[in-house]
């Protein structure tokens, strides 16, 4: 994501003048993505969504839409609580998102240098990324960016309102615009996609395991009930995980059992 979203000064200065509510969805959503790639949407397009929040004259509140699984891999209830800059899963290690950028620039130029080809530069930067999160306490790249990115709302934010919306596995709708619509393929979708093709014979899994998955209209909704109710909150800094396995916890068996049913 460019800095100031690419747009020349006067483009962004109209653009900043009559917007109220902002909502940061840009992702990517690649488990094991090219941890530059990760680290630039994921980190580094939060830190200009808020440089340009701050420009934002009538701005009531920023909405940013991350995932419930920066939590790591924890059982029982996940506190709704923001992660401190620095803070890791780990016991004992302490991260900065400075390092982790100076890591990707080091680890990019030492590439150019000695000629690697793309597939290398890729494989490696894909490694990279993993060896990280892990290295912190986090299972892949995509949930250890997405806490650097709410770490770097925490630090930017100042006194911009703040709600941070955490979603589960996001699935088709339960009811808008009609029950099943999805776009794209993503997520749990592979599976269902790929057991319907026949590509995909068998996928393990203990069939007692919850399957937390959410319908996407209620993520949505979630997201309309909370601008509603905290862009006059002039001190907001609230989390909200839209999940299910609380409420309607659904295991596997319900989808190996739906989809034998269905194909």
């Amino acid at each position: 994501m460019h800095e100031d979203f690419g747009l020349d000064i006067a483009s962004l200065i109209d653009l900043s003048k009559d917007i109220d509510i902002i909502v940061n969805g840009a992702a990517t959503t690649n488990f094991s993505e090219r941890y530059d790639v990760a680290f630039d949407v994921n980190v580094l397009g939060v830190k200009h969504v808020c440089a340009f929040a701050k420009k934002c004259p009538k701005l009531k509140m920023l909405l940013h839409v991350s995932t419930a699984y920066v939590s790591g891999e924890q059982e029982g209830l996940i506190p709704e609580k923001p992660f401190l800059m620095g803070e890791t899963l780990r016991v004992g290690t302490h991260l900065d998102i400075e390092s982790e950028q100076n890591l990707i620039k080091e680890t990019m130029r030492e590439l150019n240098i000695n000629c690697c080809t793309k597939r290398d530069e890729r494989r490696t930067m894909k490694e990279l990324g993993l060896k990280r999160a892990r290295n912190f306490g986090w299972p892949n790249t995509y949930v250890f960016t997405k806490a650097l990115g709410e770490m770097m709302i925490g630090h930017l934010r100042g006194d911009i309102p703040v709600v941070i919306i955490r979603p589960s596995i996001i699935t088709s709708t339960l009811k808008e615009p009609f029950p099943g619509w999805t776009e794209g393929i993503r997520t749990i979708d592979t599976i269902i996609v790929g057991y319907a093709k026949q590509t995909l014979p068998f996928f393990l899994a203990d069939l007692d395991l919850i399957m937390d998955v959410i319908p996407g209209d209620m993520v949505v909704n979630a997201m309309m009930v909370s601008m509603s109710a905290h862009s006059e909150d002039q001190q907001a800094q609230i989390i909200y995980h839209v999940t299910s396995s609380l409420c309607n916890p659904a295991p596997y068996a319900v989808l190996s059992d739906s989809g034998h049913r269905y194909f």
